[in-house]
């Protein structure tokens, strides 16, 4: 374990340049004061209660999605949270808040930003800490209470929040390590002292009442001077910049008590500003390349423009809606994505907190309203409950969706790197493939990025048949997180068991493939033809190039892998098939796939070894993870062959 930090400390280190590491003493340095009490904010400034906090948060059409507020705030109440990978429901009114509930762990009560929060035998892991603080539940019950006046929803809000401030102290612990934790704590807190009336609440009527909104709003400041010291910067400032960012312009639109959210509020309006051009491609791409991400960022600079509309910049308004295509364009007709990049089942707010949300249609209606665009709500298929939270929208007064069936939608993201072919779009008789050929990731971590150039993403008659095999874990088991981001977890080609970038560390990557792309639309034919140099750096240079070439009438994909190279290699060409996929060989080299009465059939090379393998821990290979911790058997086809130099490989798929 130690050599392994070494090894990881070097590559983190060679990441970052002269400038970020001159920034990281200082934190350093900044870190030493103030844990012996410098640079604090122990003591608060003046309170001024009389400034005008804003209700931004609209409280119109909550009527008409009544009763799932109550059935949402209940569950909260009665049952508790859905977290991760637990088996039942996680009780969360007064938690243990520095305990990780799936190992027991609990985190000592030290200066939070010197806590060393990866080490599971000292935090266990602190994904589940860090969610729970998140806050997302409190808003259920905030919301409850605000339709139905009833107390038990707003003495649970007070519960919950006392029993944080009194088990996490300031500057002490883990949940004073984060500023992105701590922004979107303040985004859900935001949310919560909306709902319960504001400065008016009749939690803060009387003395008691008076000493509880004046502890609150202490840790608050608290929360605002910890981050607009601590922003994320270098190799860092990727999603976590931007919540942060969110974080703390959405507290000073909330609570502008005191004279220091002029310029905080100021800071992180041109930092969202700012990152929304640095870190999103011109065509609406997160540059982090990750789907769940795209949706999370996009939460972030949403929910931040509608705290202060007038603030924000017509360009960044248009980047918003880019990115909303751009989640229009990559649901299929079932309402399915592919889980390209990391996902953690992150969300900024608990305003879409009950089991039946989606957090990419809920988007979608929301944007849709918002920019008028009947194309993203014929994706939504209607309000949801977090959208009509979000808009003010009557449920029941909603106009009739157009058909998807008569919309078309973007299909080709040079930029970020995405291509769909396909036919009979939104159809029953659909086809939809994704082809990536973009960039690696975000900045010189690529983090949240995997090694899945030239990877193939299909369904077909509304079922998944290729699929992204998505995430699984971060931090706690190092083997599955390097094998869920490696090439042989996605649906493409791996040269000599090595893959195409070279992993670092769990959000790391020595090396970073390159690829391009480009694609050709005809009424009876599409074709993709795409590269990507990641190894160039082996001793003997390969370069892969992958071409595929859609037959609409003839009913089949023609997938030709071409090797570029002068001496032998071992070449492997993964195909992941969905969890209700059944896999069976019709002969040595042909496959036949079925999910649920519709059948695919791929066809292999002669020269070619396939095999199939499903749930193997040993490779490991043959898994899905579609949430945060949990995994599942599915069926991985593997075509395996020996080259000598220059060599062409082709599958073939009937449908």
């Amino acid at each position: 374990m130690k050599s392994y930090k070494f090894v990881w400390f070097v590559n983190r280190f060679k990441a970052m340049g002269p400038i970020e590491n001159l920034c990281r003493l200082r934190n350093k340095c900044r870190a030493y004061l103030e844990s012996v009490g410098f640079l604090t904010a122990s003591k608060i400034p003046y309170t001024d209660l009389n400034s005008d906090g804003e209700i931004w948060l609209s409280m119109n059409g909550l009527e008409s999605v009544k009763q799932l507020i109550i059935s949402s705030a209940d569950s909260v109440l009665n049952e508790g949270l859905v977290l991760f990978a637990l088996e039942d429901k996680f009780p969360c009114i007064v938690p243990e808040w520095n305990t990780d509930p799936l190992t027991g762990v609990t985190c000592p009560l030290k200066f939070g930003k010197k806590l060393d929060f990866k080490n599971q035998s000292f935090c266990g892991d602190i994904k589940y800490i860090w969610e729970i603080s998140r806050f997302l539940q409190v808003v259920p019950l905030a919301r409850a209470w605000h339709v139905t006046g009833d107390e038990k929803y707003i003495k649970a809000v007070h519960l919950m929040i006392e029993s944080w401030l009194d088990q996490c102290p300031y500057m002490l612990g883990v949940n004073w390590n984060s500023s992105l934790e701590i922004g979107v704590r303040l985004i859900n807190w935001s949310i919560a002292w909306q709902y319960i009336g504001g400065i008016n609440s009749p939690l803060f009527k009387g003395a008691a009442g008076h000493k509880f909104r004046d502890r609150w709003l202490t840790s608050i400041f608290q929360h605002m001077h910890f981050i607009d010291a601590w922003y994320s910067k270098g190799s860092s400032a990727n999603n976590h910049l931007i919540g942060e960012a969110a974080g703390v312009f959405i507290a000073c639109t909330t609570w502008p008590f005191w004279k220091n959210c002029k310029k905080w509020k100021s800071r992180a309006l041109q930092i969202l500003e700012q990152e929304a051009d640095r870190q999103i491609f011109s065509d609406g791409v997160d540059k982090e390349q990750a789907i769940s991400y795209q949706q999370f960022v996009i939460d972030f600079f949403l929910i931040s423009y509608l705290a202060d509309k007038k603030a924000f910049s017509e360009s960044y308004i248009n980047t918003i809606e880019n990115m909303v295509s751009f989640i229009a364009s990559m649901t299929n007709g079932s309402g399915n994505l592919p889980l390209i990049g990391d996902a953690d089942d992150g969300n900024v707010t608990g305003l879409g907190l009950y089991s039946e949300s989606d957090p990419y249609k809920s988007i979608l209606a929301t944007a849709g309203y918002l920019f008028s665009r009947d194309d993203f709500l014929s994706r939504a298929g209607g309000y949801d409950l977090k959208s009509v939270c979000l808009t003010g929208i009557d449920r029941d007064s909603i106009k009739p969706l157009i058909s998807a069936e008569n919309i078309l939608f973007k299909r080709s993201f040079e930029n970020g790197g995405y291509y769909i072919l396909g036919d009979n779009f939104s159809s029953e008789l659909e086809l939809f493939i994704v082809v990536y050929s973009g960039p690696l990731g975000y900045g010189r971590l690529a983090a949240h990025g995997h090694a899945d150039a030239l990877s193939i993403y299909l369904s077909y008659k509304k079922r998944e048949f290729l699929i992204d095999p998505g995430t699984y874990v971060y931090n706690s088991k190092p083997a599955w997180r390097e094998y869920f981001r490696g090439t042989s977890a996605h649906n493409t080609v791996r040269i000599d068991r090595c893959d195409q970038s070279e992993q670092g560390g769990d959000f790391l990557w020595k090396t970073h493939a390159r690829s391009e792309g480009e694609v050709h639309f005809d009424q009876s034919i599409e074709n993709f033809r795409g590269r990507h140099n990641g190894y160039e750096r082996l001793n003997d240079s390969v370069t892969h190039e992958r071409v595929i070439s859609l037959n609409k009438a003839g009913q089949q994909i023609v997938v030709q892998d071409h090797i570029h190279c002068k001496e032998a290699h071992f070449v492997e060409t993964f195909w992941h098939f969905s969890e209700k996929c059944e896999v069976i060989f019709d002969g040595p080299h042909r496959i036949i796939a079925s999910n649920n009465g519709v059948k695919l059939e791929l066809l292999f090379g002669e020269s070619a070894l396939v095999r199939i393998v499903c749930g193997n821990s040993e490779i490991p290979s043959g898994w899905v993870s579609r949430s945060f911790g949990i995994k599942v058997p599915s069926v991985t086809v593997v075509s395996e062959v020996q080259i000598e130099g220059d060599s062409s490989l082709i599958t073939k798929i009937l449908y």
